[in-house]
């Protein structure tokens, strides 16, 4: 008698079906058979409760621990930004990012396209050079200066085709 209960239960690990719920497959002898009434809970039901309990617990520290590293991280730019402003005394003073800044330093220092790498438009763009007594530098500031302020330059978009050809608009 015990060997075909176990007979039984051997046979029941080879039958499989698809559950209509999920459509994952399963082993007959996993499935909890009922009827009517919901079955008493035993051990394995307590263990599997705690367990997803458990899990919850985990994804709450695991979502709180993620929380905490980005308002970390997020205090730690800012305090970077303060430090790099004390040492900053150029860009920081006129409230500039210095990553909009393009070093050029012939004929001028930098070129601050100012928005370029916090906003989507470009508020303005500014021309920082250093302050200098040489004439021939302070020529080419004044020139340049003047050139802006009558208009008098060009905006060319260069665009290469897809034969590699150039062409100037």
């Amino acid at each position: 008698m015990s060997e075909n209960i176990v007979k039984f239960f051997g046979l029941q690990r080879r039958i499989f079906g698809i559950c209509p719920e999920c459509n994952k497959f399963f082993r007959l002898s996993d499935c909890r058979i009922f009827f009517k009434k919901k079955p008493v809970l035993d051990w394995m039901d307590l263990l599997d409760t705690e367990s997803q309990k458990l899990y919850s617990r985990e994804q709450r520290l695991k979502d709180k621990k993620k929380e905490i590293q980005i308002k970390a991280s997020a205090e730690g730019r800012h305090l970077a930004q303060l430090q790099a402003n004390r040492i900053d005394k150029i860009f920081a003073p006129r409230k500039l990012n210095p990553d909009d800044a393009k070093v050029i330093l012939n004929p001028i220092d930098y070129v601050v396209f100012n928005g370029m790498n916090t906003e989507d438009t470009i508020k303005n763009i500014v021309m920082l050079d250093r302050q200098t007594k040489r004439q021939a530098h302070l020529k080419v500031q004044k020139s340049i200066e003047k050139a802006i302020h009558k208009d008098n330059y060009e905006w060319q978009t260069i665009r290469i085709k897809e034969d590699g050809s150039i062409k100037i608009e």
